[in-house]
């Protein structure tokens, strides 16, 4: 019932006002009570630490956007930032947001085991969440807003091997963590693997680690690497940081070379321009976040359920040849 129950209002006068609601099909519009009464509808976004022009920036951005569409709503966002290499940081964050008040949580998925926990205190505690750009099945969460990353992989594994028959490839991932149990990319991965493995059964697949801030020794593994495998020419990064290898590809060109990374960070996309990455498989990135916040926040103030719970962006693959147009 919308009406104001405080008042000193008798039976026969809220069968009055019952029965003119039910007749007029009236509704309340949140917009206009919120407003009303300055309300304050509190959201927690709690997203990876990010240096300007990484991935995260663009995420916090769509937040951000989608929060002044919401002014309305008269909604406060509150961030908090972990470190994707110590679990404790993340862990951190959870206890704080466990322990203030707030209406949702719109968060990724990288440390596993305490997302899954955290979901759970979440859920205990009455607080509905969603998942932004990756997520785990089997959990209650509310609504997920990002591409199928499994898809995504796939897909960057048929554009690598469009051309010839692969014999051999190296797949470089990140060292996140010194008890590896950061894996934001691994639906990716999986994807990307199974249609490998499922197109091209005898293909070899190396894998290597480089770390995203020691520069000279990244350069130093690859170099070691294609000094011991020469005739490995196809390379892939499932996460968005294909341009921590443009220093070796610049210094070592190979025109037999195929490159595919994702996402279209800017300095993605010099590498793009330049011909070191043949591909990137992309999406407009603040998008997910926006409507992660805009349709979230309104299903929980209004207390509905989502239109999909499910919302899978499109993907773009990018090229040096359409870039200019993207």
């Amino acid at each position: 019932m919308w009406y104001n129950k405080r008042g000193r209002v008798s039976q026969k006068t809220i069968a009055k006002v019952q029965k003119a609601i039910a007749e007029l099909g009236y509704t309340p519009n949140p917009n206009a009570s919120s407003l009303a009464s300055k309300r304050e509808y509190t959201f927690t976004c709690l997203i990876p630490k990010f240096h300007k022009g990484e991935y995260w920036e663009k995420i916090y951005d769509g937040f951000q956007q989608g929060a002044k569409t919401l002014s309305n709503y008269n909604i406060l966002l509150k961030f908090h930032l972990y470190d994707q290499t110590d679990v404790r940081s993340y862990q951190h964050c959870c206890e704080q947001i466990l322990h203030s008040s707030t209406m949702g949580v719109i968060t990724n998925a990288v440390f596993k085991e305490e997302v899954v926990r955290f979901a759970n205190k979440l859920e205990e505690l009455g607080i509905p969440y969603a998942f932004i750009d990756n997520k785990i099945n089997g959990l209650n969460y509310l609504l997920y807003y990002g591409v199928d990353p499994y898809k995504s992989g796939a897909l960057g594994a048929f554009l690598l091997t469009t051309r010839c028959d692969v014999k051999e490839l190296v797949l470089i991932r990140l060292i996140r963590d010194q008890k590896h149990k950061a894996d934001p990319n691994a639906s990716r991965r999986h994807g990307f693997l199974d249609y490998i493995n499922e197109t091209f059964p005898q293909c070899k697949i190396h894998t290597l680690f480089i770390h995203p801030e020691h520069s000279e020794e990244t350069y130093e593994t690859l170099r070691c690497f294609f000094e011991e495998h020469p005739g490995v020419k196809h390379l892939a990064m499932t996460n968005s940081r294909v341009f921590l290898i443009d220093d070796y590809l610049n210094r070592n060109p190979d025109p037999e070379r195929i490159v595919v990374g994702f996402d279209d960070l800017d300095r993605n996309l010099m590498s793009l321009r330049s011909g070191n990455i043949e591909y990137l498989v992309t999406r407009h990135i603040p998008m997910q976040s926006f409507y992660a916040l805009t349709i979230f926040a309104e299903c929980v103030i209004k207390g509905t359920l989502p239109p999909h719970r499910n919302n899978y962006v499109h993907m773009d693959i990018l090229h040096r040849h359409n870039l200019d147009d993207y």
